[in-house]
C-alpha cells in the first residue's frame, strides 16, 4: 500500500508498528486496517489524501478481507474433511476390506491373496516373493473365472515351514488358452483391526501390515 502526505507523527506511528510486525512475511486484514486509519488521522490538510489513491487502498482491503475470507472457509472444509476420514476409518473396523496391491507385511497369520481379471481361462501360478527377490512358495491356479478370486496364503514356504515376518510381494502369472499372458490386478483381502490416526491421515491396522484409508479398494460385504 502506498502512503503519501503523512507528517512525522504518522511516519512515526507507521514505522513503529511496521517495526512491531517485521517477524511476518505479510500484512493481515487488522495491519492493513491500522496502516490505513493512521494514514487518514494524520494526512496534511492542506494537501489531502487523493480520491482516486484512497479508493485503489480501499479495494486493497476489499480484497485482502475477501481471501482472508475464503482461507477461513477452506481451513474449515479441510477439518471436515479430515473429520469424515475419520469417521469412515473407524467404521472399517472388523470389516474385511479388499487392497490393490502386490505387496505386504507377513505377521505369522495366513492372508487372502488374489487378483482381478477382465476373461475366463485355465490356469496360472501365484507366485510369492521375499525382500531378497527370492521365491518363497508358488501356489496353483486353476478354473479361474472373470472377476476376483482370491487364494489361503498360510505365511509358509515351499516345504510347509513358517516364514519369518516381514515384507513380501506377489507376483500372478496367467495365461490364456493361446498361451498368452493375462493382465491382472493383484488384490489383498484383510480384516481391520484397528485404526491409527496421524499427520498423514488415517491408517488402517491390518494383519497384512497397515494400509493408508485411500489405499483401499472396496470393503468386503458380511
Amino acid at each position: 500500500m502506498t502512503i503519501s502526505s503523512v507528517n512525522d507523527s504518522a511516519a512515526s506511528t507507521i514505522n513503529n508498528y511496521t517495526s512491531s510486525t517485521s517477524g511476518s512475511n505479510s500484512l493481515g486484514e487488522d495491519d492493513f486496517l491500522t496502516l490505513l486509519v493512521a494514514q487518514l488521522e494524520h494526512q496534511d490538510p492542506l494537501d489531502p489524501q487523493d480520491n482516486t489513491e484512497f479508493i485503489a487502498q480501499l479495494a486493497q482491503f476489499s480484497s485482502l478481507e475477501a481471501q482472508t475470507s475464503t482461507n477461513d472457509k477452506l481451513d474449515e472444509l479441510i477439518a471436515a474433511q479430515s473429520s469424515n476420514e475419520q469417521t469412515s476409518a473407524f467404521s472399517l473396523l472388523g470389516q474385511k476390506v479388499i487392497v490393490a496391491s502386490d505387496s505386504l507385511y507377513l505377521q505369522g497369520d495366513s492372508v487372502e491373496l488374489g487378483f482381478s481379471l477382465e476373461q475366463t481361462t485355465n490356469e496360472g501360478t501365484l507366485n510369492i516373493f521375499d525382500e531378497e527377490g527370492e521365491v518363497v512358495n508358488s501356489l496353483p491356479l486353476a478354473d479361474l473365472e472373470e472377476g476376483s478370486t482370491f487364494v489361503n496364503w498360510d505365511g509358509t514356504d515351499t516345504a510347509g515351514n513358517p516364514l519369518p515376518k516381514g515384507l513380501y510381494r506377489m507376483e500372478i502369472n496367467i495365461i490364456d488358452a493361446a498361451g498368452e499372458a493375462i493382465e491382472t490386478q493383484p488384490l489383498i483381502k484383510v480384516s481391520v483391526d484397528g485404526v491409527d490416526l496421524d499427520a498423514s491421515g488415517s491408517i488402517l491396522v491390518t494383519d497384512a501390515g497397515n494400509i493408508p484409508l485411500s489405499g483401499i479398494s472396496s470393503v468386503v460385504t458380511q
